[in-house]
C-alpha cells in the first residue's frame, strides 16, 4: 500500500476488505502490525484500515511541537478519512492509541460510529498515576534512555513475559527492531501531557472497553471508563495481559464482532460462516 500525503506529512496505511469501515489505531512503540490477527479476521467481514501514526513505522516524521502532537495526529486521521472517502468509522484504539481515539471522537464526533478502547488508561491533570514527586519525574526521564538501547537488550524479558502467548511475542519482538527512539520520546512526552476530556459525557457514541484479566491495572482503568462514559460497556478477556487482542485474538475478534452486531453497525446477515 502507498504512503499518502495528509496534513503536511506522509502516512503509511493499508486497506483490506469491503463493507463497514473499522480503523485500528496502534499504541506507543508499535505500528499497524499490532493488529495483524484483526486484519486477517475482519477483512473478510468489513473494510479494515490500519495505519502508522505520524512518527511511527513507515509514516513521516513527528515534526511538530510536543504540545501539538496528539491534536495533529487526530487531524492526520481526519484528513486520511477524507482522502479515502470514508465519512464515518468505528475506531479501535489500543493502550495510548485509545487516548488518541477519544480525542478524535471529542473533536470529530460526527465521524465516529463507536469507540473500542483496548487495554486503555485515562489521564487527568496529574496523569494516570496521580501527582508525581520530583524523584519519580527524574526516574521517568532517565527511563527514556532505554529507548536507545538495542532491541536485543529486551528480548529475554519479552520472551519470559509472553512465553504463553507466542503470537503476541512474535509481533512485539518485531516491533522492537523497528522503533524510532527520538520520536518515541517526543510522543511519550506528548502522552504525559494529555488530559482526557473533563466532560466525558460528551462522547455519546457506543463505547466498548476491553482488558485482559491478568493485567489488573488495565482492568481497574476499564472499570473507571465504564463509570465515566454514559454509553460504555466492558469485556474482560481471560488468560490475557497487554495487549489482550494479541494474547487471545480469537476471543477479542468474537467480542468486537458481537459488539458491532449489537450496535447494528454490522448486520448479522453479513457474517461469514
Amino acid at each position: 500500500m502507498p504512503n499518502i500525503e495528509v496534513n503536511g506529512t506522509t502516512l503509511y496505511y493499508e486497506t483490506h476488505g469491503s463493507g463497514v469501515p473499522i480503523v485500528f489505531i496502534h499504541g506507543h512503540l508499535s505500528s499497524h502490525h499490532m493488529f495483524e490477527p484483526q486484519v486477517e479476521y475482519f477483512s473478510k467481514r468489513a473494510n479494515v484500515i490500519v495505519l502508522d501514526l505520524r512518527g511511527y513505522g513507515n509514516s513521516g516524521k513527528l515534526n511538530v511541537e510536543v504540545e501539538d502532537i496528539v491534536k495533529t495526529q487526530c487531524k492526520d486521521l481526519n484528513e486520511l478519512m477524507d482522502k479515502l472517502n470514508i465519512p464515518k468509522v468505528t475506531l479501535v484504539g489500543c493502550s495510548s492509541g485509545s487516548l488518541l481515539v477519544q480525542k478524535f471522537a471529542a473533536s470529530y464526533p460526527d465521524r465516529v460510529n463507536a469507540l473500542v478502547l483496548v487495554d486503555s488508561y485515562f489521564y487527568g491533570p496529574s496523569g494516570p498515576f496521580g501527582t508525581k514527586s520530583g524523584i519519580l519525574k527524574i526516574a521517568e526521564a532517565c527511563s527514556w534512555l532505554s529507548y536507545y538501547l538495542p532491541a536485543e537488550f529486551f528480548l529475554r524479558s519479552l520472551r519470559a513475559t509472553y512465553h504463553r502467548w507466542i503470537p503476541a511475542y512474535s509481533i512485539l519482538r518485531n516491533e522492537l527492531f523497528h522503533k524510532r527512539p527520538t520520536e518515541s520520546i517526543k510522543q511519550r512526552m506528548a502522552l504525559l501531557k494529555i488530559d482526557t476530556d473533563s466532560n466525558p459525557t460528551r462522547l455519546r457514541m457506543p463505547i466498548l472497553c476491553v482488558a485482559g484479566r491478568q493485567s489488573e491495572w488495565f482492568v481497574t482503568q476499564m472499570n473507571k471508563a465504564v463509570e465515566w462514559f454514559s454509553c460504555a460497556q466492558k469485556a474482560v478477556i481471560e488468560d490475557a495481559i497487554y495487549p489482550s487482542h494479541l494474547c487471545q485474538p480469537l476471543e477479542f475478534n468474537r467480542i468486537l464482532l458481537n459488539f458491532l452486531i449489537d450496535q447494528r453497525i454490522y448486520r448479522v446477515e453479513q457474517q461469514l460462516v
